[in-house]
């Protein structure tokens, strides 16, 4: 805690050195003027020698500075309390973050990038103000043999190029996810209508993306776009902005803004105005602030792109490099369309189908099972709110019947569906089948559990991976269980199913935490997922073991049974469980303490991002390789 209240600190000393030669805004307001505020040389000179003295690392932890943008905007402020919260889960980084007082201050964004090249920072994190700019200052921050790793806004892959690096983005479509929501604004207004769009920072790619979106989505629905204008992704400007073009364009219904600061200022001049009733809103970012107005309909639609999850993905990143992993290209993060019945308002009207749909089969493991239940609904509703998707959603009895998730792909082939989205129950034995699919012109996406990429190459195909870090997931729950125990305490491990690469890679990493927290593993055996084999597991590994204190196991539904397991023999107060997934009926347990932790791997938003990818390569996008999905440890704190 102390060394989070440092980082902060020095964030905040930092952002008041740097943004406008030394001019800030109270954190209770955003572009209103306000008196001006210096800091002394004698406070920066502490703050350097502060920074310098983190920069160094304690314990050993690689340092990692996050850039962010205006942390006067909802969305960054919460990326930034999601990167510091991951930082502290992974307990293996010191992270440093970041921000600029408003969204264009690129000089100010330069200035943090040296400062962090002073104090030799292990490795930068960064969401650019614009594409081309930071790009000579990175490149020397590279030839430092500092790692740079790209989030929110791509960089201009010529310029990268030009200046002789490579920089892995971790970050979403926005292009795609800006047309999700001007989809929703189009199928209501109807053809004909007249709307706005409003632009973010001129020279931002993901402005530049999602102006796109929104013009593809208008276009698609026949709308006219009587106007398309930067507000520099600020309330203000999106407030006069709005108020001249409404008075220069009265016949306008709707307006798509770029990001919800902007919606925001739109909203307040549509009801300066009194055109409430007869212009429609829809906004990108999903920040605090627009929720209730989402709600309440009056704003129509927004999308969440998880900035707290991106920061800690674009984390975990630079901490791969770091270990010697290559990475470049697009590492894709999920969104969703975010609308009032998302968010416990009412339902609207289902969206008029757009045009002819793509078939894609949805193979997924037992839906007994909640993680799985989940996953279906939101499969179910993102291509609901896509609505270019036919969805066949299909799961299994239980986790370990292979055979019948490859009868599954029979029918689908069958029935020539476009594309097929699997989570299979074994790495392997789905390989065959999901050749054939392929040869009769079938997309296959993989996600959650990672198929073997030798047997894949041996049966000819290339299916990209859409899934989590399960290795660094669960050791991250063990580290929490680690710390709970103390060293030389003795531990089970409930391992999933044999043959599937994640319940592999859960136990592995599991393993990993026993190993650095001086943990005694006394089993390592499977439960196959369930929680009745987990009971009988369990109960007779603990009879034969009675002074085990800790027990890991690699999904929440065999933590369940572990939990009955202990409760059964009176040992609650002497064994801690630990688990994986975050279902639903694990939560009321995390939170009473009955089970220590457990991971969220967003099931759900993966399944939609394996739809999203399938889509992609119907259109001829190439994707392969793996594009990995954001992890978050749960603890009690979490749900509460």
């Amino acid at each position: 805690m102390k060394l989070l209240f440092r980082l902060t600190l020095l964030s905040l000393l930092l952002s008041l050195i740097v943004a406008c030669g030394g001019t800030t805004t109270p954190p209770e307001t955003t572009s209103e003027e306000t008196e001006e505020s210096t800091t002394t040389e004698t406070e920066a000179e502490t703050v350097e020698e502060e920074s310098e003295e983190m920069a160094e690392g304690e314990d050993g932890n690689p340092v990692i500075g996050l850039i962010m943008k205006s942390l006067g905007n909802d969305f960054f402020k919460n990326m930034e309390e999601g990167a510091v919260a991951h930082a502290a889960a992974r307990g293996d980084v010191e992270l440093i973050p970041l921000g600029i007082q408003n969204e264009t201050d690129v000089e100010a964004q330069i200035a943090l990038v040296e400062n962090l090249i002073a104090q030799s920072v292990d490795a930068i994190v960064v969401a650019p103000a614009d594409s081309r700019a930071l790009i000579p200052i990175l490149a020397q921050a590279s030839e430092a043999g500092i790692v740079v790793v790209n989030i929110d806004v791509e960089m201009d892959p010529e310029a990268m190029a030009e200046a002789g690096i490579d920089v892995p983005f971790v970050g979403p479509d926005n292009r795609a996810g800006a047309k999700m929501v001007g989809d929703v604004l189009a199928a209501e207004l109807g053809e004909g209508a007249k709307v706005i769009i409003l632009e973010g920072n001129p020279g931002a790619e993901n402005a530049a993306q999602r102006a796109a979106g929104f013009a593809d989505a208008a276009a698609e629905g026949g709308l006219e776009v009587v106007a398309s204008q930067t507000a520099y992704w600020e309330t203000d400007e999106a407030f006069e902005l709005v108020s001249n073009l409404l008075t220069a364009n009265p016949d306008v219904t709707g307006i798509m803004a770029s990001n919800d600061s902007m919606a925001l200022g739109a909203v307040q001049a549509v009801e300066a105005m009194g055109l409430s009733d007869s212009v429609t809103i829809v906004g990108f970012d999903n920040i605090a602030p627009i929720q209730p107005l989402v709600i309440d309909g009056t704003v129509l639609a927004t999308l969440d792109q998880f900035g707290a999850e991106m920061a800690a993905n674009g984390m975990d990143v630079a901490m791969e490099m770091l270990a010697g992993e290559a990475r470049t290209g697009w590492i894709k993060t999920p969104i969703q369309l975010i609308q009032a019945e998302d968010l416990g308002g009412e339902a609207m009207e289902p969206e008029a189908n757009q045009g002819e749909q793509a078939v894609i089969g949805l193979i997924m493991k037992s839906l007994g099972n909640d993680f799985f239940k989940n996953m279906e609904e939101g499969a179910v509703a993102h291509a609901a709110a896509r609505g270019d998707v036919e969805l066949i959603p299909l799961g299994i009895q239980n986790e370990t019947d292979v055979e019948a998730q490859i009868a599954l792909v029979e029918n689908l082939i069958a029935q020539s569906v476009d594309a097929i989205v699997v989570a299979p129950a074994d790495s392997r034995a789905l390989i065959p089948i999901l050749a054939q699919a392929s040869e009769a012109g079938i997309v296959v996406v993989n996600i959650d559990v990672e198929m073997d990429p030798e047997a894949m190459a041996e049966a000819g195909i290339d299916v990209p991976f859409v899934g989590p870090d399960n290795r660094a997931g669960a050791k991250m729950v063990g580290d929490v269980l680690a710390a709970e125990l103390g060293e030389g305490a003795k531990v089970i491990i409930l391992e999933g199913n044999p043959g599937a690469e994640n319940a592999a890679q859960r136990a592995a990493g599991f393993a990993d935490a026993a190993a650095e927290g001086g943990l005694e593993v006394v089993a390592s055996q499977t439960a196959y997922w369930e929680t009745d084999e987990a009971f009988e597991l369990v109960s007779n590994l603990l009879t034969a073991n009675p002074d085990v204190t800790g027990i890991m196991a690699s999904n929440d539904s065999m933590a369940l049974g572990a939990v009955q397991a202990v409760e059964s023999m009176g040992l609650s107060d002497s064994v801690t469980i630990v688990g994986f997934d975050n279902i639903a009926p694990i939560q009321p347990l995390v939170i009473d303490g009955t089970v220590l932790a457990t991971l969220d791997q967003f099931g759900a938003e993966m399944a939609a991002n394996g739809m999203d990818v399938a889509m992609e390569m119907l259109a001829g996008e190439t994707r392969t390789g793996w594009i990995k999905t954001p992890i978050q440890l749960i603890q009690a704190e979490d749900l509460q």
